[in-house]
């Protein structure tokens, strides 16, 4: 029984999964309960598929509200609601998958826009948040199918799925309904919890995978103020690289009479090697790093263990190369200074204003 398990059985079930599939922030999913009020159910269950990171073809169809499962057809129904099938209320509602036995694997193009048969009753859209909770979990039986998962019938990993993966919120709306009914001066009240995992042990998974979730968008966070710092030096670098270059050009032009020798000894360095070049392509390098980076961190939701250690290493390269950045400006900063001393102040004037224009 699922409400024995510990929390350090439901820890390893987590982990190993997460291992697999990764973890993913909190998914928005008001647009798949508009898609139900809608009565666009095929849209809100392709989506749902797609969210899990299927690529697969929902067949939608639908059963009467007071059909029962049994055991003569070819799909499969995981029973999500623990009440049994009592044809009160929203424990009436239906949703199976028919799962092939020869399902392609993930990752395969042959799992690309696989017809998957999915059957839900007529009366699917009266808790729109209860059945994309059901869908999810009946969808994550076909994920774990296509990964061909020892776990693919455990309905602890498959209760697992939907939180790892962004359905978190959803279906902690979802998973218990309340429904009233009135016979005179008697009032019931049925209480359905659907799902497996217990209140406290959904409660305890949810808060596990938040707390990785909130660790890994820490990351990113980190990395993209790297980079909006870094882009900030960019512009400095830039800058400073543009005016030496200028007042090099100008020097040329307008050599002055008298000159510090240090200085001199200095320009005429910068004449035989092309500082410049170098700065430049120095800066162009960490330019793309730094577009790169971003690319990569901004839509980051989901979170692998590919993503993750890439995160790490992108945090770590990133540092070091702001530091490199820092001495590149320093060094051209160091020159523009001193062929600052030479260039006359009427252009210097000018220089400045258009370089902050």
């Amino acid at each position: 029984m699922l409400d024995r398990l510990s929390n350090d059985e439901i820890i390893n079930a987590l982990a190993e999964l997460i291992a697999c599939l990764g973890v993913k922030e909190e998914i928005a999913c008001h647009d798949l309960v508009a898609l139900l009020r809608k009565k666009d159910t095929q849209g809100c269950v392709q989506e749902i598929a797609t969210r899990l990171g299927l690529p697969i073809r929902i067949n939608l169809s639908y059963v009467p509200k007071d059909f029962r499962p049994d055991n003569t057809n070819r799909f499969r129904s995981s029973a999500l609601a623990q009440t049994p099938w009592t044809g009160r209320g929203i424990a009436s509602i239906t949703a199976q998958v028919s799962i092939p036995p020869h399902l392609p694997m993930f990752g395969t193009s042959g799992l690309q826009g696989y017809p998957i048969q999915v059957r839900v009753s007529e009366n699917c859209h009266a808790h729109p948040e209860t059945f994309v909770a059901m869908m999810a979990h009946e969808l994550s039986h076909v994920l774990l199918a296509s990964l061909w998962s020892t776990h693919k019938d455990s309905e602890l990993h498959t209760d697992l799925v939907p939180i790892i993966l962004g359905f978190r919120d959803v279906v902690r709306r979802g998973r218990k309904t309340i429904e009233s009914t009135t016979t005179g001066n008697t009032t019931t009240t049925d209480t359905t919890t659907y799902g497996y995992l217990t209140d406290s042990q959904f409660a305890f998974a949810c808060n596990h995978v938040t707390g990785l979730v909130h660790r890994h968008a820490h990351d990113k966070t980190r990395l993209l103020n790297i980079v909006e710092k870094a882009q900030r030096k960019l512009r400095k670098a830039a800058r400073s690289l543009a005016t030496f270059r200028d007042y090099f050009r100008y020097l040329d032009i307008h050599p002055p009479e008298r000159m510090r020798k240090e200085h001199a000894e200095r320009v005429v360095q910068l004449h035989g090697q092309d500082f410049s070049l170098e700065w430049e392509s120095r800066i162009i390098a960490v330019r793309k790093s730094m577009e790169a980076a971003e690319a990569f961190a901004r839509p980051l939701n989901h979170y692998r263990t590919s993503a993750v250690e890439h995160l790490k290493t992108q945090i770590r390269v990133l540092e070091v190369t702001s530091e490199e950045l820092d001495q590149v400006t320093e060094a051209i900063t160091k020159d523009e200074r001193i062929l600052q001393k030479y260039v006359g102040f009427i252009y210097r004037l000018r220089r400045t204003l258009w370089r902050y224009s």
